[in-house]
Formats: C-alpha cells, structure tokens, sequence
C-alpha cells in the first residue's frame, strides 16, 4: 500500500490534465487531512480512503507506460436518442461532475454528445467511443477501424478512449480463426492511432477473460478498460476479478439491470432480464442509506470497483446520480 504522501509523486509526470487535477487534489488532500501524520503513515480517514478508492485508477501501459485516470462514474448513451434530449443530458452530467461520456458507432447518439460537450464548456471530459467488426469479405478490419474513429471523432470533437464493442463478427457467422485474425488486424490499426495520437487509450467490450487475454497477448498497446455489464443481479465477479489482476479498468453498463444476456440467452445465465429498481432487497438498502434504488445500484458498483455508465435523458435524473459521486455510500453489510 502506498501512503497517501507518496502517491502524487509517483503519478507520471504528464501534460493531461486530468492527471494534473488528480495530483494537486492528492497532494491537498495530505495537506489537509488531519488524520495524516508528519511521516507520511497511510491516512485511515474515511474520506481520504474513498478518494483514493474510487477518484483515481492508474492503469499501466505498456511500451510508453502511459498513466491514464479513469472517471468513476460516467453517462451512457444508446438506441438513437433525441438530439437535444442528448446533449441536454451531457450537458448536466459533466456540469454535475460526471466526466466520462460512453456512445458507440451504432448508437447514432456522438452528434448530440458532441454538441454537448461543448454546451458544458469542459474539456477534460473522458469520452469512450466503441467501434465493431465484420467479416474481411465485407470490409477490411483496418480501413474499418479507421473510418470509424475517423467519423465518431468528427463528430464527438474528441476521442479519449475506443474500445472494441464486441469480440465478435456483427453480418456473418465466421469461424474462430477468422474472428480471431480479424480482431488481431483490427487491434494493430487502432495501436497504430493512438501512436499517430489520434486516441488516447484502447479498451474492450464484453470480452470474457479468455478473449480478453487474446488482445493482451498480441499488444503493444494494452486494453485499459474493458465493458460489462454490472448490476446486483449481474454480477460477474470473476471476469471483474480477471481485469482487475491484469490492470484493466472495468465500465459497467445496465447498472439498474435488464440484463442483455438473461433477455436472448435465458438459459445461459441464472438471472432473469429485469430491472432491479423494484427489487426488495435493493429498496431496503436505499431506504436504509437515505437513497434512491437508482443511487443504491449506482453506489453498489463503485463499491465493487466498476465505473458504472447508467443512461438517462432526463438532467434531473443526471444530477440524482451525479451525487453518487459524493453523497451515497454503502455499508460492507449493504453491498
């Protein structure tokens, strides 16, 4: 365990400023923190403890070893929202202190999130666009890497983060061999943008551990994060554990539930394709942390170590989940 008085100093010297922003809010907080003795012990404070907890996940990656600050909480976005519903809702978020936005190509959603990014006036907004494959027959995996990013980046204004959506083939059924040199072309191209600087960092979207550690294998540019889905009723403790022994970052989508798995693979999973905000056990938990059973899931899955990305249109509803990120925290009994 690192004290908290050394952990600023090892953060990589880097020009992000999220990364500044982390450094200075670390290095305030030891100066404030009563609990921190002269010598620099580890600081036992609960509020020093959350911080570290929750603000800050460094990722190590390889090659340049670039030091990367995951938000914790972000907002999610998919089936074609309105535009202006969209931005507005971005808008709240990040005014609110939500500062990771989550679309995909297929969402149909990066106009609106642009032109809310730029409403909220911020610019260290962490925004994680996804990108998907197909058959070679249909198109080349690098030349469709690269007019993917190309467009989300056109219209989003910035791309901080591109993950791979699926490690599957979306037109046609493929053999894995062929799946497995599609994903292993299509990984090297989008390397070859963050080296241009075109991306910052590369992720994953639900990868199970085996294919997760395909990626790792061929990388020079390791995933940071890798898409779940993370909820009460979802939960997959084991993938969750897998990433977290190998330095990725996991994003929770579905955080309220409605399982995409239990909905079209019934027989796979032990869970039914339900929303957990009626749950019993959820509604007593919120009702004993003086929350909602949104903010309780919301606060279940940082609790758990996930970067959840509920999705809403309504800015209200934004800014009750932003106060997760201060406001809601559960119990060990609770989680």
């Amino acid at each position: 365990q690192a004290s908290l008085a050394e952990l600023p100093a090892r953060l990589p010297r880097c020009t992000d400023r999220r990364l500044s922003g982390a450094r200075r809010r670390l290095s305030g907080l030891r100066e404030r923190d009563a609990s921190l003795s002269a010598s620099g012990e580890l600081c036992n404070s609960v509020r020093a403890q959350a911080y570290m907890h929750h603000h800050l996940t460094l990722l190590a990656v390889m090659a340049q070893t670039t030091a990367l600050a995951i938000p914790r909480l972000g907002l999610g976005s998919a089936e074609g929202p309105p535009h202006e519903a969209m931005a507005s809702a971005v808008d709240a978020a990040v005014r609110s202190g939500v500062l990771m936005i989550d679309t995909a190509q297929n969402y149909g959603s990066e106009a609106a999130i642009g032109d809310g990014l730029r409403r909220s006036g911020r610019d260290d907004v962490f925004v994680l666009c996804k990108v998907d494959l197909c058959t070679r027959s249909r198109e080349d995996p690098r030349r469709r890497m690269r007019r993917q990013v190309t467009e989300s980046k056109r219209k989003l204004g910035r791309v901080d983060a591109v993950a791979l959506h699926w490690p599957l083939l979306l037109d046609a059924p493929a053999s894995e061999d062929d799946a497995r040199a599609v994903r292993a072309d299509a990984w090297r191209e989008l390397e070859a943008m963050v080296d241009e600087g075109m991306v910052g960092c590369l992720g994953l979207s639900n990868f199970d551990v085996e294919l997760m550690d395909e990626i790792i294998a061929l990388a020079r540019h390791r995933p940071v994060l890798n898409e779940v889905e993370v909820n009460p009723r979802c939960y997959q403790a084991e993938l969750m554990a897998a990433c977290e022994a190998r330095g990725v970052r996991v994003v929770g989508y579905s955080p309220y539930g409605t399982c995409w798995l239990a909905k079209y693979f019934a027989d796979f999973v032990p869970w039914p394709a339900e929303s957990v905000l009626d749950d019993a056990t959820v509604a007593a938990v919120a009702a004993e942390a003086g929350c909602t059973p949104a903010q309780a899931c919301i606060a279940w899955a940082m609790a758990k170590g996930a970067a959840p990305i509920p999705k809403s249109l309504d800015p209200e509803r934004v800014r009750a989940t932003a106060r997760c990120l201060d406001d809601v925290v559960l119990t060990a009994d609770q989680v």
